[in-house]
């Protein structure tokens, strides 16, 4: 979009803002806005809630993983309506779904007509207390995988479901209040979105680690056990480094993933089991130093 620049009598110049942009984010002649300069960039930001808007999903023959991909996706992206026209009915597997999504919930249904709202009305509270959470989250969902692992064993394939989807909704969920919130600074916003994804991958692959000791039960040894640990300590630094950037920190995460990888290899040969259970625990040290690079980057900006 081309806006014609006005010269004005005292040297300023000027440019009209777009009618559909000022009606959406309710500009009048007392609103003030934000403008963040870089570089050859400048963006106008009304200092208004963002608002989502509404999407709208006609169904047909899409399987339910497809139904769930889309609502995750429009609901990461911000969407606060999602209108879903559907020939059969599917309000038990959307109630399914929205119990995996907060502040989401199914406000109407009516002849293949299902509404979807968020109940949050835009009010996000503080992006880095919502990211503090999460981060927290996932280091105590692999504390909990280490202890019953190395421990009593007592998880089961359905209870460590229900853990897996609750870490899954608060990265769902720090998703979408990053994209909400993040105008004001849209670097920033993308290196905290792509820290959060990677956050959910990282959450994922504990959950590969406890899954494959419950189905399979791998032969586990001491030196298993250690570098288990080391690769904790990995992601504990990760945390920290967010927090309290410092490059002595960032040297010791390389130190620790290096030695896991070292020590993971002097392993005695395993069964595939067990060797699919060591590469778990290596790949989740290997995601916490790729953090840095994030944490590089925002400390930058």
């Amino acid at each position: 979009m081309k806006r014609k620049v006005i010269k004005q009598a005292n040297q300023a110049y000027t440019i009209t803002l777009p009618i559909d942009w000022v009606r959406k984010n309710r500009i009048n002649e007392n609103s003030e806005v934000e403008l963040t300069i870089h570089e050859k960039d400048i963006l106008i930001n009304s200092k208004n809630p963002f608002l989502g808007g509404s999407a709208t999903l006609n169904l047909k023959d899409f399987s339910d993983k497809m139904i769930y991909n889309h609502i995750v996706a429009l609901y990461a992206k911000g969407y606060d309506e999602i209108i879903i026209n559907s020939e059969i009915d599917i309000s038990n597997y959307l109630t399914k779904t929205l119990n995996s999504l907060m502040g989401y919930a199914l406000i109407s249904q009516s002849q293949g007509k299902y509404i979807i709202k968020d109940l949050n009305f835009g009010n996000y509270p503080n992006l880095d207390e919502i990211f503090k959470r999460v981060f927290q989250m996932v280091l105590f969902f692999y504390e909990s995988a280490i202890n019953d692992i190395y421990g009593g064993q007592k998880e089961t394939l359905e209870s460590l479901k229900a853990r897996d989807l609750e870490v899954n909704k608060f990265c769902l969920y720090l998703q979408r209040a990053i994209n909400k919130q993040s105008y004001p600074n849209p670097l920033m916003g993308r290196i905290l979105f792509t820290y959060s994804f990677e956050l959910e991958r990282i959450g994922d692959e504990i959950e590969r680690l406890w899954r494959t000791n419950i189905k399979y039960g791998p032969t586990k040894t001491k030196e298993m056990k250690e570098i288990t640990i080391l690769s904790k300590e990995g992601l504990d630094k990760a945390f920290d480094i967010f927090y309290r950037y410092s490059i002595d920190e960032i040297a010791q995460i390389y130190k620790l993933r290096d030695k896991v990888r070292d020590k993971s290899l002097l392993l005695k040969k395993q069964d595939p089991n067990s060797t699919r259970f060591i590469r778990h625990i290596v790949k989740i040290v290997e995601d916490a130093a790729d953090l840095n690079h994030l944490a590089l980057q925002k400390h930058l900006i």
